[in-house]
């Protein structure tokens, strides 16, 4: 079974580590409860084949072989993050998730986000009491 991915997004001090804590909680959902660096790592390895010329020469050739390589690739990266997770659903969060929504959708096409979202003004009195 492949557990369903949902990242979790947002302003700093929008409650996102607080969902995530309390999704943490249910026994169906694997969460860490914290930010993780899955996010920033697929990203690093999108940035990082998009400056290696062998394999951009690859896709000047065999396009389509090669985009699906990749895909494939950091959809098992994706998912092998989680290997031993026997849950149902898998939260990751991460702020950069809404930067990455469009590669994650394109590795995982039933991924969700939730993005959490508060007051901009709040956001700021938070930031300044602390």
């Amino acid at each position: 079974m492949i557990p369903k991915f949902i990242g979790v997004t947002g302003l700093p001090r929008a409650g996102s580590t607080l969902l995530c804590q309390l999704l943490a909680q249910h026994p169906d959902i694997q969460c860490e409860g914290n930010s993780s660096p899955l996010c920033n790592t697929l990203l690093g390895i999108r940035r990082m084949i998009s400056d290696d010329s062998f394999f951009l020469s690859q896709l000047d050739n065999t396009f389509e072989n090669s985009y699906a390589h990749l895909a494939s690739a950091m959809q098992g990266f994706l998912r092998g993050w989680h290997h031993d997770c026997q849950k149902q659903a898998v939260v990751d969060k991460n702020r950069a998730w809404l930067h990455a929504v469009e590669l994650l959708l394109h590795i995982e096409p039933e991924a969700k986000l939730i993005v959490c979202l508060r007051d901009l003004g709040q956001i700021y009195g938070s930031v300044e009491a602390q």
